[in-house]
């Protein structure tokens, strides 16, 4: 008998409403609760309205992919766009929105040598008596990869 593992063993199934978690309902119902009570103080007519638009706005806002609410997500989003506006024009509105936010210029362009430079280590890696094969059949032969100190002439 075999047993079915979850692949987020650790992380608690939330129970929710038409696969929503309660956590993002509970927030976008306070939310608008909150709003609610705010605009029927100021506006009593449009409360009703303002206060339910609000709850689904935060429910839509809230909800994930990759790991990331949307609305950060659109942060990101205008953040990157300012940030390569900026740099095709420097004295245009975005240049100077990106000027006066301190947003760095300098992480758009990708140098490979940086990026792909190794890491830094303090002790060297020796490998030179590894032996790599790309089958297990290969261990009894001897036509396994080989590192070496030195190229072979």
């Amino acid at each position: 008998m075999a047993a079915d593992f979850k692949s987020h063993v650790l992380r608690r199934d939330e129970k929710g409403f038409f696969g929503i978690p309660f956590k993002r309902l509970l927030l976008a119902g306070v939310g608008g609760g909150l709003t609610y009570t705010l605009f029927n103080i100021a506006l009593p007519n449009w409360s009703i309205p303002v206060g339910v638009s609000s709850a689904v706005f935060s429910l839509i806002m809230t909800g994930t992919r990759g790991g990331l609410p949307l609305w950060q997500r659109q942060i990101l989003r205008l953040r990157g766009s300012l940030v390569l506006a900026a740099a095709r024009t420097p004295n245009s509105l975005a240049g100077n929105i990106v000027r006066s936010l301190e947003m760095p210029l300098d992480l758009i362009r990708l140098e490979g040598g940086k990026l792909f430079a190794p890491v830094v280590a303090d002790a060297e890696i020796d490998l030179s008596e590894w032996v790599t094969f790309s089958r297990a059949q290969e261990a009894d032969s001897d036509d396994g990869l080989v590192f070496v100190e030195s190229p072979l002439r």
